[in-house]
């Protein structure tokens, strides 16, 4: 029997497959083509959440470096490239979602053909059919905008007030919270190299618990779906 919350929206980058420390990496070495030197880890505490359009953006305003107009496709297709042989899945992620006890979808700020293939790539895409798959590409403002997470909660039928997200950053906890959906943060994947600092991070943004371990998901829900 489903209990409270009736939908959980899972972010998929360091939530769902740990593909941060990649996504950084293709952004690091792009972004030094053009002038613009910053190392993974700095890419991974400052833009993690982020769109590649959105990092675009914030160089060119900050920066007197143009960068070309598809940046973000070159990103996209660059990190693709890389995903059948380098990525993988958060530890104990098949087993949770094939005990969960909930209704669940993904939310993420990937264009369709980067979540597409994370998710393919890893053994996910059984999970996730794409009824229950919402990227960035669907909607014109995505996180740390409410749009995607009020979309997912449309399309799969459960007021805002229902769900619960699961993200990683705060720029997705910012938007849940602004969706007016309560936020469990995750910080189990391999770019989070301070956990209590990132904990912090979460829960100043709205997050209302945080967690580092998939096993312990159904735990907490029931919790809260008790509380």
């Amino acid at each position: 029997m489903i209990s409270y919350p009736d939908l959980i929206i899972f972010d998929c980058d360091g939530v769902l497959v740990d593909s941060e420390v990649l996504a950084s990496r293709v952004v690091s070495e792009t972004l030094s083509e053009y002038g613009i030197n910053i190392n993974v880890q700095e890419v991974s505490e400052n833009f993690a959440g982020y769109t590649d359009e959105a990092i675009r953006d914030h160089f060119c305003s900050k920066t007197d470096v143009r960068l070309p107009k598809n940046f973000a496709q070159i990103i996209e297709e660059t990190t693709i490239s890389y995903i059948p042989a380098e990525l993988k899945t958060l530890p104990f992620i098949k087993e949770t979602l094939t005990n969960l006890g909930y209704s669940y979808c993904v939310a993420s700020n990937s264009r369709t053909d980067r979540l597409n293939s994370a998710l393919d790539s890893t053994g996910l895409m059984d999970y996730f059919p794409s009824e229950r798959r919402f990227s960035s590409s669907m909607v014109t403002h995505p996180k740390p905008a409410p749009d995607l997470h009020l979309l997912a909660c449309s399309k799969m039928g459960v007021s805002p007030e229902q769900a619960l997200v699961i993200e990683d950053t705060s720029t997705g906890v910012s938007a849940a919270v602004a969706a007016g959906i309560s936020v469990f943060g995750f910080i189990g994947a391999e770019h989070i190299t301070d956990p209590k600092a990132q904990s912090l991070k979460l829960i100043d943004a709205g997050a209302i618990a945080v967690f580092d371990d998939m096993r312990q998901l159904n735990t907490m829900l029931r919790d809260y779906s008790a509380a």
